[in-house]
C-alpha cells in the first residue's frame, strides 16, 4: 500500500506500508507527476517503517516513473526516509555524493517530527540561476581537451564540453582529457535521457590517449580506480595540488 500526503506547501509524505503493488505506484505517479511539474524546491519525506514487500511489477513501474521524470528530480531539495532497515540507510549514504544536490537523510521510527522538520526547511527558490556548473579550459586544438566543474551540470554544460569532440571522433587522431573538480554539485539527470550524448562518450573511449583527473570527491575516486583498468586509455588520478603534474601528463600547456 502506498498513500501520498501533502503536508505543507511544497512538502509530501509517501507512505509505504505493507506489500507495495503496481496500482500503488501509478496512484503516486498520478499524484507526484504535477507535483514535479511545477516550481520547486520540494520536500519529500518517504514512510517505510511498516513496509514489507515491494512486488516485481511495481519495481519496472517504479522505474518507468522515475526515468519519465528524471529531468524533474533536481527540484527536490531534501528527502527524507524513515525507516529502521539498515539497507536503506546504506543507499542513501552511497547515492549521496553522486547526488549532492538533493539533501538526503534517513531517520529511525521514533524521529517521525525529526524528519518533517528536515524535509520542511526548503532552500529559498533560486530564481534565473544560469551559471554554468562545467567550464570549458582547453578545447583540443593542443591535443587536450580540459574542462572544470564546479557546481551543477547541466545538459548544456555537457554539450559544450563535447562538441569539440565531434570533429575528432570523424577521424584517427588521439586526444588527451583534462578534468578539474572545484566543487561537485551534482548533475541534472536529464543527462542520462539524452541518447546522442551516452553515443557520443561511447565513440569518444576510442579516441582518448590518456585521461587525467584532478581534485575528485572521494566516491569518484573509488569509482575511477574500479573501472580505469577496462579502459582502452590511461587515466590518473591526481590531488588538487598536484595540478600541475596532472596537466604536465597530459601535455597541457
Amino acid at each position: 500500500m502506498l498513500k501520498v500526503r501533502e503536508l505543507s506547501r511544497n512538502v509530501y509524505e509517501l507512505t509505504l506500508s505493507g506489500v507495495v503493488e503496481k496500482t500503488d505506484i501509478e496512484t503516486m505517479a498520478r499524484e507526484l507527476t504535477p507535483v514535479l511539474q511545477g516550481d520547486g524546491p520540494l520536500g519529500l519525506i518517504v514512510r517505510a517503517e511498516d513496509l514489507a514487500d515491494v512486488t516485481a511489477d511495481a519495481i519496472i513501474e517504479d522505474a518507468k516513473f522515475e526515468f519519465g521524470m528524471l529531468n524533474q528530480w533536481t527540484k527536490i531539495a531534501k528527502l527524507a526516509v524513515v525507516t529502521d532497515l539498515q539497507a536503506f540507510s546504506a543507499l542513501l549514504k552511497w547515492i549521496d555524493p553522486v547526488l549532492p544536490m538533493i539533501d538526503m537523510r534517513s531517520f529511525p521510527s521514533s524521529d517521525i517530527a525529526a524528519a518533517e522538520a528536515f524535509a520542511s526547511d526548503l532552500p529559498a527558490p533560486q530564481a534565473g540561476a544560469d551559471a554554468s556548473g562545467m567550464r570549458l579550459l582547453a578545447d583540443g586544438s593542443d591535443g587536450v581537451i580540459a574542462f572544470e566543474i564546479d557546481g551543477l551540470i547541466t545538459r548544456e554544460d555537457v554539450q559544450k564540453v563535447m562538441a569539440p569532440l565531434e570533429p575528432i571522433l570523424r577521424g584517427d587522431k588521439k586526444i588527451n582529457l583534462f578534468a578539474k573538480f572545484t566543487s561537485y554539485g551534482g548533475f541534472d539527470p536529464a543527462i542520462l535521457m539524452d541518447g546522442s550524448f551516452m553515443g557520443s562518450k561511447i565513440d569518444a573511449i576510442a579516441h582518448v590517449g590518456r585521461y587525467a583527473i584532478v581534485g575528485a570527491p572521494s566516491w569518484m575516486k573509488a569509482l575511477t580506480a574500479g573501472v580505469s583498468p577496462m579502459m582502452p586509455f590511461e587515466m590518473r588520478l591526481f590531488d588538487a595540488a598536484d595540478e600541475a603534474e596532472a596537466r604536465s601528463w597530459v601535455g597541457m600547456k
